[in-house]
């Protein structure tokens, strides 16, 4: 029974002793966040302590001796008095205030140091998709120069080998007129030496003249035959440059009338931007120019919308390009054509 008491009055003590200690007051009203988070670490586990022993106490109160009590009560005291001496430090409403100041500027510290981590991490990653994309296009440059390149030398090099088969045909040709001009002069030396050797009295063997003839007439025929297929494969040569010419010409103006095109495009759309095949949007938007249905589609619902000139509630699609204002910019200002 007198435990029972003295339990009592020792949990009313208790109450009041903690009641004592709001009214402690701190001198200094600034207290580190550092300092603030030891202290009520510490408290809590002061207060763990004194959960743990109310509980033994309540848990003993009828095994224990008087002399056992006192000493937990004593220890409660220590206790008390170290959790006073702690709790008294966020008594004063000035240290608390300044102490939430500390922590909402630190929040904010920390905050705006998330975000600048944040904005970096965001600005390296479009800095390495930039780079990416400039890597892409650089390489796709070079690939296009390449192979401009090996075309052009491709060219190069047949319209030397159409050049050197030309200048050998050539060669061929006037080797081939050469040798019928040489035939021909020694059919007429021939001639000339049988009339001087008759105008002499001496006889001409006709066999050898028979053999003679024979043989130039076959010459005759053989490198005729050459030059006629010699100047055959000239002209298809000769042709054949011509149309490589031709062809180059062609090309030239088609590339000439893309590039045209495409800097009508960049003046009226923007420059061109490569989108991802698999993106929705882009085939939706452009079946059309895939599809000719789609686009016999589309048209008839824009003609539902036609008015005739009359109508004061609509107006017709404008025919031919858009004009700019007289005011324009430079990229539109190169294409008018001034009166």
């Amino acid at each position: 029974m007198n435990c029972g008491l003295s339990l009592g009055c020792s949990k009313i003590a208790f109450t009041k002793i903690f009641q004592k200690s709001t009214l402690i007051k701190v001198g200094n009203t600034r207290l580190p966040i550092n300092e603030a988070q030891n202290s009520l670490r510490e408290c809590l586990i002061l207060l763990e302590k004194l959960t743990k022993t109310q509980q033994d106490l309540e848990d003993n109160v009828h095994k224990m001796s008087s002399t056992n009590w006192k000493q937990r009560t004593i220890e409660i005291g220590v206790i008390k008095d170290q959790f006073t001496k702690l709790i008294s430090r966020f008594e004063n409403g000035e240290t608390i205030f300044s102490l939430k100041r500390t922590v909402d500027k630190r929040k904010k510290k920390r905050l705006n140091a998330k975000k600048r981590r944040q904005f970096w991490r965001q600005k390296l990653i479009e800095e390495d998709e930039n780079r990416n994309k400039l890597h892409k296009g650089i390489d796709q440059w070079l690939r296009s120069m390449k192979e401009e390149a090996e075309k052009v030398k491709m060219e190069e090099d047949m319209t030397k080998d159409a050049d050197c088969v030309l200048a050998e045909v050539t060669k061929k040709k006037s080797d081939a007129r050469r040798q019928l001009s040489l035939i021909s002069s020694l059919t007429k030396l021939r001639s000339v030496r049988d009339q001087i050797a008759t105008q002499r009295g001496e006889q001409v063997s006709l066999e050898d003249r028979q053999a003679f003839n024979v043989i130039s007439e076959k010459l005759i025929k053989m490198w005729e035959s050459s030059l006629k297929t010699y100047t055959i494969e000239e002209q298809g040569l000769r042709l054949m440059i011509e149309k490589t010419a031709v062809e180059d010409s062609k090309m030239a103006r088609i590339a000439k009338e893309r590039k045209l095109l495409e800097e009508w495009h960049n003046i009226f759309f923007g420059p061109r931007h490569f989108l991802p095949q698999g993106n929705p949007s882009y085939w939706a938007l452009t079946a059309a120019e895939r599809d000719i249905e789609t686009f016999i589609a589309i048209r008839r619902s824009w003609d539902t919308f036609l008015v005739p000139p009359t109508n004061e509630m609509g107006s017709k699609i404008p025919v031919g390009w858009v004009l700019p204002d007289s005011n324009a910019s430079e990229n539109w200002t190169k294409y008018l054509v001034s009166n």
